[in-house]
């Protein structure tokens, strides 16, 4: 493939700003410098149509009714009937799974190819694994466990790619050599915010409250570190249904006092570099972009090996791992870092020098491998049903 520009549109459902929303956003960015055509198709009002738009970037926003909405597709569709000639057809990549069901309904019959990315290391089920990705013309993994995942679904081996989750490092809102200065007014506002002494060991995690992110494993941790360590902080920085349940979990651990939901922050790294170390305890994971991002902010790091997070931390290199599900591990790998400041700052180093691995131009140039990928299979296996 020359370097002509490809017409992208990047569908996403998603009612909140998370991970997946996060990396589409970097995509995109990236994608714009190289010079090819982006659409950021979205649901109206959503916090990711703000985010595109602020970010001046094209917008086409559906109602996203359900999952297999014909009002949504009917729309994309006119979309792709209104492109002018091009060398190469539009490329429809859904970044949820429910986009992968409009991609799929707006494109039959039409010049258009599909990539699907999938995020989350659970199996699908039979019409999904079909439907979505088995018939899209490339699938993007965000993990090799995701990509099991899919081979194990039957999904063709030879359209499944492996592009790991990133950072924007241009996001990173302290310049060179100015981190002192950035953690110390970060520290010094959260002190304040929730009334926290600023010498303590605060440890924490910017997590969705939800099942697959396991927060009760992490509180009943942070219940065995406190009883080694009474004068530590834990601070989770994220929304979910499991809100009043792991506040509820504190409170009989008679933990509340120390284990501090803070609720969702649109500054990530304020939290994240106000933090003496970062705790992951999922049970289920597609990858952890936030991993990156706290690697990003030099950060010693603590999480489960649960899913793709193996593509990321290498256990003793830049981080400690220890089997999901586990609040003895988890809190045992915690306890040894707060107690061993030298394995904190070598852990921290090589987590920071990592970061470069998982950079956005990196992610685009992967990404769009991919595309030229889907663009072959397309021309190779057209179907007026596929």
């Amino acid at each position: 493939m020359d370097n002509n520009a490809l017409t992208i549109f990047h569908l996403d459902d998603g009612r909140e700003l998370r991970g997946g929303q996060r990396q589409l956003l970097y995509l995109v960015k990236e994608l714009n410098v190289l010079g090819h055509s982006n659409t950021v198709v979205c649901r109206k009002g959503s916090p990711l149509h703000k985010a595109a738009e602020r970010k001046g970037f094209k917008v086409l926003t559906l109602p996203y009714f359900f999952e297999w909405d014909p009002v949504s597709a009917l729309l994309l569709r006119r979309a792709l009937k209104a492109l002018p000639p091009s060398k190469f057809p539009p490329v429809l990549h859904s970044h949820t799974a429910h986009a992968a069901a409009m991609a799929w309904l707006a494109s039959v019959g039409l010049c258009g190819v599909r990539v699907a990315h999938r995020r989350v290391d659970f199996v699908p089920g039979w019409f999904t694994a079909r439907f979505k990705y088995a018939k899209a013309h490339s699938v993007i993994a965000i993990s090799e466990a995701v990509k099991e995942i899919l081979l194990k679904a039957d999904v063709p081996e030879e359209k499944v790619a492996v592009v790991n989750s990133t950072i924007d490092l241009d996001d990173t809102p302290w310049a060179s050599g100015e981190f002192a200065a950035y953690r110390q007014a970060a520290r010094a506002d959260l002190a304040a915010e929730l009334h926290l002494p600023t010498d303590a060991f605060w440890a924490g995690s910017l997590i969705a409250l939800v099942p697959h992110k396991d927060p009760e494993n992490m509180v009943r941790a942070a219940a065995l570190v406190l009883q080694d360590t009474p004068g530590a902080y834990f601070l989770i920085a994220g929304e979910g249904p499991l809100k009043e349940r792991t506040e509820h979990l504190a409170r009989m651990l008679k933990v509340q006092d120390r284990f501090k939901l803070i609720g969702y922050r649109k500054d990530p790294y304020k939290v994240l570099a106000a933090l003496d170390m970062f705790v992951l305890s999922s049970c289920e994971e597609g990858m952890g972009s936030v991993l990156v991002e706290a690697m990003n902010a030099g950060l010693p790091i603590v999480a489960t090996t649960a899913g793709g997070i193996g593509d990321v931390i290498e256990n003793g290199a830049n981080g400690l791992t220890v089997p999901p599900r586990d609040h003895a591990a988890l809190a045992a790998a915690a306890l040894r870092l707060i107690h061993d400041a030298d394995l904190r700052a070598r852990l921290a180093a090589e987590a920071h020098r990592r970061r470069e691995d998982f950079s956005s131009p990196r992610m685009a140039a992967l990404t769009l491998k991919c595309y030229e990928t889907a663009i072959e299979n397309f021309k190779r296996n057209r179907h007026p049903l596929e």
